[in-house]
C-alpha cells in the first residue's frame, strides 16, 4: 500500500472493491426508486386495472423497496457522519443516497483513516445486496447447453450484444450489463478487438474474455455475492 498512508484501516484490495461498490450505488438507488413506484426502465407503468377485485385500490409503492432504500441511505449516512466527525470534514455533497455514495467515493482515503472503517465494506455490501434482492428478484434456474456456451465464447459482440447474451446464461452472469462491460474495459480487464470497423460502429469484444473477467473482477452482485 505504498501509494497510501500507512495508518489505514482498509487494505488496497478492500479500497478498490469498496470504491467500485460505491460507484454502483447511484444506479442502484435509481432502481430502488423505480421499484418503489412500480415503474419499468422504459417508463411503462403497470396496469393496476387488471387482476384486481372491484373496489380494491392499487398499492402506490413497494414497501420492501422503500425499506431497502431507507436502509441503504441510513448506512451511508452513518459512514459519512463518522468520517466527518473523526477527520474534521464538512459534508458538502447532496443529501441523496447517490450524493452520499459519491462523497464517500471521493473521500475514500479519509474514510479508510477513520477508526472503525474496517467494518464499512461488509456493512455497505450487506445493504446493497439486500437492495439487489428487491430490484432483481430471483428467476427460474437456467439450464445451459455447454456446447452452445462454448460456441458463444468465440463470438465477437458489442456491449449490448453481450448484455443480451448474459440474460440467457443464468444467475452467475445477471450483472453483466452494458455498464458492467464498460467497467471492465475502464479497469483494463478487457480490451476491444481490433477492426477494421466503421467509425460509428460500437466496439466489439471477445465474449469468452468478457465472461471470464466478469467472474474474476470484484463486482456488486444481483444475488448473494459481490465477487463475480
Amino acid at each position: 500500500m505504498s501509494d497510501y498512508p500507512n495508518h489505514l484501516y482498509l487494505e488496497r484490495t478492500e479500497l478498490r472493491a469498496l470504491a467500485e461498490l460505491l460507484r454502483e450505488i447511484p444506479d442502484l438507488a435509481e432502481d430502488l426508486t423505480i421499484s418503489m413506484t412500480k415503474q419499468a426502465r422504459n417508463g411503462a407503468r403497470r396496469d393496476f386495472r387488471m387482476h384486481r377485485r372491484p373496489g380494491e385500490q392499487p398499492l402506490p409503492y413497494n414497501p420492501a423497496a422503500a425499506r431497502a432504500a431507507d436502509a441503504l441511505h441510513a448506512e451511508l449516512v452513518s459512514w459519512v457522519r463518522l468520517a466527518c466527525e473523526q477527520r474534521g470534514l464538512d459534508y458538502t455533497g447532496s443529501p441523496t443516497t447517490a450524493g452520499l455514495a459519491r462523497w464517500l467515493d471521493r473521500n475514500l482515503i479519509a474514510l479508510a483513516m477513520t477508526e472503525g472503517a474496517e467494518d464499512a465494506p461488509a456493512r455497505i455490501r450487506g445493504v446493497v445486496e439486500a437492495a439487489l434482492w428487491i430490484v432483481c428478484p430471483a428467476e427460474a434456474p437456467v439450464v445451459l447447453d455447454e456446447s452452445a456456451l462454448a460456441r458463444a465464447r468465440t463470438h465477437r459482440l458489442n456491449a449490448s450484444g453481450i448484455a443480451a447474451l448474459a440474460k440467457e446464461l443464468g444467475a452467475e452472469y445477471r450483472t453483466l450489463t452494458v455498464r458492467r462491460v464498460q467497467t471492465l474495459r475502464d479497469a483494463g480487464r478487457i480490451a476491444p478487438l481490433p477492426g477494421p470497423w466503421a467509425p460509428d460502429w460500437p466496439e466489439q469484444f471477445l465474449v469468452g474474455q468478457v465472461l471470464d473477467e466478469h467472474r474474476a473482477y470484484p463486482s456488486r452482485s444481483r444475488r448473494s455475492k459481490v465477487d463475480q
